[in-house]
Order: structure tokens, then C-alpha cells, then sequence
């Protein structure tokens, strides 16, 4: 480490330490006794600039006006310097010295002038002879941290002692010490580059909270705002990814360039700048290739809490609630309080280690209302689903597999060992559809007896060749089923969509439903009777009514040439439970085109939707200020809470737009309008409805 300054002649010859007393000596002074040391006090000391006295030198041998001392500091200039200060101001400044330096009102240039002195001991005196540095520079870095905790509110002091401050650090940090504070000063702060450089030249990983602090402080790094909105799960979720991918941390090559500062001295014995430099520690924190992996992470940690940031935004105090913990990435996700913790420990209560169990929907909804919104919508309802998906226990019937948002009756909660359900199939999404209309036929003759339940989910699972999740999934939602009154009210056009092979195998597969149990009883028929006709089926195929008795031989539900028809089977002497034998090789042809048929069932069950037509331009008044087609895009939206990212692409294409643009146009107009968006999320994209009402009004 060496300091110069501009402009700074060599020195002829050098021998400041006989003014100096050090930590802890004390002096008498026109009758002041001042203690600790850390003053020049001679009669002849050069300023670091050769041309003049150095403005810190205490001479005993100029007068001191104890008569009057100059309390206000009205004699002091810019520049102070005891050689040059009046009498009264040298009594003052000593009185001072004398009281410990500490006087809250001292004019700020008395603390000034002390501050020289300590300036200069430490850029000039202990680089030219540093065998009692180890000892003085700790001593006079605590002094500096004191003063600036009695006069940092003097703007220009602060500034000053605060640069001093990182030459201070520079000079006494280990480098793995804690990392320093991150700041978006400029430039970055001496002891950052310092320490990451020593980390540098020693090949020592850069530690993680170093790292936060180098990207959080570096001046071509920009945080957008759920860096800064959520500072906090921001630093911790950088901690943690940084750890997960670089174990101890990067390595950093050292380059030729050291850390440099520009140093502004405070006191004039210096006239100029001191250029500060630390031999052998490279100044890193602009170099490349690190910053472009830390960008990458910090961009990465950024995009993963935007749906955080965005409601909190919306709701500031709802870091607690069951919403914000579902919208978190993994790492920062707190299952064991607020409303997550609450909603978590019902859940388990109510399970009581048993697969499923049946619960009111007015206890789910309670976790996830609030007084301003009574009904909560499908995005509180998902999130609630992570949120116990997340330890083990899903829901049934589950909107983000197209299940219904309820909002009274009952629901189900069962194991989930598998973990968080990420998308349901197609084959489940077929078994499901089916159920419906076997839950009704069963359902008919107000008895859904065991046998109809195990032959609705055996089959179900074997044919479709379902997941042991989804199978579990399957009961749930066979056992929702049971608890809630199936309708077949409204689905005569629906039911057009579906081929002829397809419903003769939906008929079939519902008649053998009701006859699972023996028998098929005359309101089983009228049921089938009822769906036969929406199937465009003839209902004298349907069997007659039978009474109770038990099968000889196992049932073909689907042989592998199925002949158009259903028989039942006949009564034997023998009593044995009923049977069910399934064709294996016809079900697994006959559902090989599974994605189509569930699509087509999936049709009969969703609610009527307007055809697609071409979209002329509103004649109505633009929306929030966007022009006709943005105004016509955002009008549609008005009949829904969310819309799939597929649905939302083919609605602008609708209104020729694409669908980037116009997301970001309608949500720049949303946010001139009420500053928040309106459309939010990736897919599904959410529909702020407060704001979509206030932008159509």
C-alpha cells in the first residue's frame, strides 16, 4: 500500500514522530489537560504538500485567548489550521480537546481540524513507517466510528470521515470478514472491492453474502422491482441459489489491474488528490465474466418473484397469507405460520392420517377470504391447492384440473405423497368426465352402494392406465361425486360434438355401471334412458329392470367385436359376489385416441361459450385510452376471472394482435389508469375484475 498526492514533491527528509502522541498519552496545554492522545502537538511538523505547516500541529508556543474563547467558531475558515486560527479559536478548540471531544454543538470546524490529524496519521505517516500500524489503526478506526455517530448529521463531515472510513476498512478488514452493506453509490465502496479482490489473489471462493453485496452494489446492475419491492426474500433467495449452484462460491481469476481510490483528502497539508493503492488485491467487481453469472441468477431470482411482487402490490400486508406463500419459489416458502401454517394444520387434523375425508367448503374457503372479498376466486382456490400440495394433501374437485370453484357443499382432501399435482392427463381428464355420467346413473336410484363405487374406479384405473397419483386423485374425486347431486340438465348440444363410436362406448360403459351390482333398477333405466336419448342412442336397447342377483360367471363389459347391444347376466343357484371382467385389449383400442375423446367429453361439461367469430372494431368508446382493437380485447375479458394462455392468444388473434404486445399494452393502460396491472400471471393469466370494472366504466 502506498499514497501520494497531486501535487505532492518529494520529500528531502522525514521524521513525524516526535509530534505524535499516541493512543492513550495525555498533554497539558494553556492549562488543558487533554487525554488519548491522537494528536501532533510540536513545535515544527511539514504538511504530506512540503509548502506549509500541517494544519493538525498543536503548537504550545502560540497564544491562546483564554479570555475569550471563540465558542461559535467565528474565526475559523474553510481550511482551518491551528497556526493560523485567532486565540479565542485556539482556547475553544483546546477546551474541547480537554472535554473528550464530544460536545454535541462544537462548530464543525474544531471537529474538522482534530480529523486532519487523524487523516494524515493514517494516508501519510504509518505508509512510510508502518511498525506501530497493527497497533494504531484499530484505535483510530473506532475514533472515526465515533465521531461520525456525534457529528454525521454535518452533511460535508459525513461525507469525508465516510471515504475515510473505507480506507480504514481497506487497511484493517480480514478478507472473510461479513460482506459490507450493498449501496448504489459510485463508486462502489472501497471495502467491497477490496475484499472481493483479496478473495481474488488468495483463490479463495467468493462467499455468498459477497456476492449478493457485489451485484446488489455494482453500477451497471439495475434491479427491477421484486428485487426491491421484496428486498428481503430477493437477498435470500439469491443466498440460496447462489450456494445450490457454486457450493462455496466462484473462483475469480485475479487480473493485472489493483484496486485503485481516488482519494479527496479533507485536511489541505495534502493540496490535492492521494491516489491509494493496494499492492497485489485486483480490483475484480468490473470484471465480465462474474458479473454475467450473477446477473443471470439475480435475473433468475427476479422473474421467479414477480407474482409475489405483483400482489403485493396489490395487497402490501399479505406477506402471510396463503396467496403469497403459494405465489413464493420453493426456497422461501414458510409452511409452518400465518395463514399457510393455519390452513396446513386444518387440513391435517381433518385428514387424521386417513386417505381422504369430507369437509365443508365453507371451512377451505375460510383460509383464503377476507372481508373485502367474501367469495374467494379460482386464483385463491389454486393457490390454496399449492399451498397443501405442497405437504402432501390435494383437493378434489381441483380447478387447475378443470375442476369447479365451489362456493358452498362439501369437498374432499386426500393424501397426496406424490407431491404437488403439475397437470392432469388426458386419460385422467377422460376418467373424470366419465365418472360424471356414471355418478348420475348410479346415483339415480338414490343408492351408490359400494360395488357401483369399486367398479367405477376399477375400471377406470385399468383402462386408462392411470398414475398412482392420479389414481388416488381418482378416488377423491369418485368419492366427491357421492356426496354431490350429479345433473344431466343442459347438455343436449353439448352432446353433439361427440361421434357415434364414442357414445355407444359411453353408453356401454354406463350400463355395465348400473348393473355392476346385480341388478338395474327402473330409476337406474330412467337415467339411462335419459342419457341414451342425448347420446342419440335408441333406449330400447337398454336392458329391463332386474332384480338383485348375483352373476355365475364374470361380465364382458367390452369384447373384442363388440356386437351392438348389452346383456345381463342371468340368474344362477349359486351365490357369489358379483364379478366384472373387462377386455383389456378392446378398452386399450377403443381409448387410444384418449386425448380426443376427453377433449369431446370435457365439451359436455363446460359451460356454453361463443362461437369464434371475426372481430369488427367496438363502435363503443376506447377502453382506459387503448385503441379499438386492444379496447374489443379487453371487453371480452369481462365475463371471466382468468383465461388460459392458449385462449388468450387465440382471443387476440381474434382481434389481430399479438399476444405479448397487447398484454403489455393493456397493462400499461392499467396502470396509468389505477397503477397495477390488470392481466397477471403466465398461464393461467388472472383478470384483475376491481380494475377491469373501473376500466370499462
Amino acid at each position: 500500500m502506498h499514497a501520494s498526492a497531486a501535487p505532492m514533491p518529494q520529500s528531502r527528509s522525514y521524521a513525524p514522530v516526535d509530534p505524535w502522541l499516541p493512543p492513550g498519552r495525555g498533554v497539558t496545554i494553556a492549562g488543558y489537560n487533554i487525554v488519548g492522545g491522537l494528536l501532533y502537538v510540536g513545535a515544527q511538523l511539514a504538511a504530506p504538500s512540503q509548502y506549509t505547516v500541517d494544519p493538525a500541529l498543536i503548537n504550545p508556543t502560540l497564544p491562546v485567548d483564554l479570555r475569550q474563547p471563540d465558542w461559535g467558531g467565528q474565526g475559523l475558515d474553510y481550511w482551518p489550521s491551528y497556526s493560523d486560527i485567532p486565540p479565542q479559536a485556539r482556547a475553544a478548540y483546546l477546551a474541547w480537546l480537554a472535554d473528550g471531544r464530544r460536545f454535541p454543538q462544537a462548530p464543525i470546524g474544531y471537529v474538522f481540524l482534530y480529523f486532519y490529524g487523524l487523516e494524515r496519521r493514517v494516508l501519510y505517516d504509518l505508509q512510510r513507517d508502518r511498525s506501530t500500524a497493527a497497533f494504531e489503526l484499530p484505535i483510530i478506526h473506532q475514533e472515526v466510528r465515533r465521531l461520525l455517530a456525534i457529528y454525521g448529521g454535518h452533511k460535508a463531515f459525513k461525507r469525508y470521515v465516510g471515504q475515510f472510513e473505507q480506507v480504514l476498512d481497506m487497511f484493517t478488514a480480514e478478507p472473510s470478514a461479513k460482506a459490507p452493506a450493498p449501496t448504489r453509490d459510485y463508486p462502489p465502496p472501497l471495502r467491497l472491492r477490496a475484499g472481493l479482490g483479496a478473495f481474488a489473489a488468495q483463490g479463495v471462493p467468493v462467499p455468498a453474502d459477497w456476492a449478493l453485496t457485489w451485484i446488489r452494489s455494482h453500477p451497471e446492475y439495475y434491479p427491477r422491482t421484486p428485487a426491491t419491492r421484496c428486498a428481503a426474500e430477493f437477498d435470500r433467495l439469491f443466498l440460496q441459489r447462489y450456494a445450490a449452484r457454486y457450493g462455496k462460491g466462484l473462483i475469480v481469476r485475479p487480473g493485472r489491474k489493483n484496486v485503485t481510490l481516488d482519494y479527496r483528502p479533507a485536511s489541505a497539508g495534502f493540496r490535492g488528490v492521494a491516489e491509494l493503492t493496494l499492492p497485489g488485491i485486483p480490483d475484480v467487481l468490473g470484471y465480465a465474466a462474474p458479473t454475467r453469472k450473477l446477473v443471470a441468477l439475480a435475473d433468475e431470482c427476479t422473474a421467479d418473484l414477480e407474482a409475489y411482487s405483483r400482489y403485493l402490490g396489490r395487497v402490501p400486508d399479505g406477506q402471510r397469507s396463503v396467496q403469497a406463500q403459494a405465489l413464493l419459489p420453493v426456497e422461501l416458502v414458510n409452511l409452518s405460520g400465518g395463514g399457510a401454517g393455519q390452513a396446513i394444520a386444518w387440513a391435517r387434523h381433518r385428514l387424521d392420517a386417513r386417505e381422504l375425508a369430507v369437509v365443508p367448503v365453507a371451512e377451505f374457503s375460510a383460509f383464503i377470504s377476507s372481508p373485502q372479498v367474501a367469495k374467494p376466486a379460482k386464483k385463491d382456490v389454486v393457490a390454496m391447492a399449492q399451498v397443501l400440495g405442497r405437504v402432501g394433501v390435494g383437493i378434489e374437485p381441483d380447478p387447475r384440473l378443470g375442476g369447479a370453484v365451489l362456493t358452498s357443499g362439501s369437498m374432499v382432501l386426500f393424501a397426496a405423497p406424490d407431491g404437488p399435482t403439475a397437470a392432469a392427463s388426458d386419460a385422467y381428464q377422460a376418467a373424470t368426465l366419465l365418472l360424471h355420467l356414471a355418478a348420475a346413473v348410479s346415483a339415480a336410484d338414490g343408492d351408490f352402494d359400494g360395488t357401483e363405487q369399486r367398479h367405477l374406479s376399477d375400471h377406470l384405473e385399468r383402462a386408462l392406465h392411470l398414475t398412482a397419483d392420479e389414481r388416488r386423485r381418482l378416488h377423491a374425486h369418485l368419492r366427491w361425486l357421492t356426496v354431490t347431486s350429479v345433473k344431466l340438465t343442459g347438455l343436449t348440444r353439448r352432446i353433439a360434438g361427440i361421434d357415434a363410436g364414442q357414445r355407444q362406448y359411453v353408453a356401454e360403459f354406463l350400463t355395465a355401471v348400473a348393473g355392476a351390482d346385480g341388478r338395474i333398477s327402473p330409476d337406474e333405466i330412467k337415467t339411462l334412458t335419459k342419457i341414451y336419448r342425448l347420446l342419440e342412442l335408441d333406449p330400447a336397447l337398454l336392458p329391463t329392470p332386474t332384480k338383485p342377483a348375483p352373476a355365475t360367471e364374470p361380465v364382458v363389459v367390452r369384447p373384442a367385436q363388440p356386437e351392438r347391444g348389452y346383456a345381463i347376466p342371468q340368474q344362477a343357484e349359486q351365490t357369489v359376489a358379483p364379478l366384472v371382467r373387462l377386455d383389456e385389449a378392446a378398452i386399450a383400442a377403443k381409448l387410444a385416441e384418449t386425448a380426443r375423446v376427453g377433449a369431446l367429453l370435457g365439451s359436455i361439461f363446460t359451460e356454453d361459450e361463443p362461437p369464434p367469430v371475426a372481430a369488427p372494431l367496438p363502435a363503443a368508446a376506447p377502453v382506459a385510452g387503448l385503441d379499438g382493437q386492444h379496447s374489443g380485447l379487453v371487453r371480452e375479458l369481462a365475463s371471466t376471472g382468468q383465461i388460459s394462455r392458449a385462449e388468450f392468444e387465440q382471443l387476440a388473434a381474434r382481434w389481430k394482435l399479438l399476444p405479448d404486445g397487447a398484454l403489455d399494452r393493456i397493462n400499461e393502460a392499467a396502470y396509468e389508469l389505477a397503477g397495477e396491472p390488470l392481466l397477471d400471471g403466465d398461464d393461467p393469466i388472472w383478470v384483475d375484475r376491481n380494475l377491469l370494472g373501473e376500466m370499462l366504466t
